[in-house]
């Protein structure tokens, strides 16, 4: 457990950065959403002006193109969504290295900055096998590790999670294609996932939690989360 963030034998409790992850259908957002109802301790992510993104949308362009020009002409350019992926990860930085040290707050990332490197690795374009990507990649890597206190890892059996997808009213990749196909997305999900945890375990600050949300229902999982967090 992360004792520099988690645990805490002070009258001043620091902040607590925590990512809820998982494929699609595994519950983050229900799990984000009880949480959020239940104390007002827990925040939802972090927010920042869109003007102070531009610079990154530009610093990001200016980068990659020359070497995109060079190597990768005529493959896949990022796409939008995942141009903005790469923006969250430079400003998610800046924004809680702004944070105060003392408020006590449990910040909740949905969609946050393990979720979002493993998806550009596994799922990006070809660019991101260039060296200047897996630079770039690592760093980042290296600095949301030292930002990141607790993992909440979200997961059930492929057969449940397809059938919440194509349950709810929300457009998914999946809902709407063949098994085999929507099979064969999940396990490339998980997979990238767990590449990704496999290097965070180098690194003993985070606290990965893992629950199957087929087993355990969300009053159950609240519970062990303010256990965690030292909020019972």
């Amino acid at each position: 457990m992360n004792s520099k963030s988690i645990q805490n034998n002070s009258d001043v409790n620091p902040p607590v950065v925590c990512e809820v992850m998982g494929p699609a259908g595994a519950g983050k957002t229900t799990l984000i959403n009880a949480l959020l109802k239940q104390s007002s301790t827990f925040q939802l992510d972090f927010s920042l002006p869109r003007i102070k993104k531009i610079p990154y949308f530009i610093s990001n362009t200016y980068k990659f193109l020359p070497t995109y020009l060079r190597s990768y002409r005529g493959s896949k350019w990022f796409t939008w969504r995942e141009t903005r992926s790469m923006v969250y990860l430079k400003t998610g930085l800046d924004a809680f290295g702004n944070q105060s040290k003392n408020n006590g707050v449990v910040t909740l990332l949905d969609h946050g900055p393990i979720y979002r490197l493993a998806f550009l690795r596994e799922f990006g374009p070809e660019i991101t096998r260039s060296q200047i990507y897996r630079n770039w990649w690592t760093d980042l890597f290296k600095r949301w590790m030292e930002t990141l206190d607790l993992l909440i890892l979200l997961d059930a059996p492929n057969e449940v999670l397809m059938k919440r997808i194509r349950d709810r009213d929300r457009k998914h990749t999946v809902k709407d294609v063949n098994d085999p196909e929507a099979l064969d997305f999940l396990n490339r999900y998980r997979t990238s996932f767990e590449q990704t945890l496999a290097e965070l375990k180098t690194n003993h600050q985070i606290t990965i939690f893992r629950i199957d949300t087929k087993q355990e229902s969300v009053a159950q999982i609240i519970d062990k989360v303010l256990r965690i967090c030292n909020l019972e």
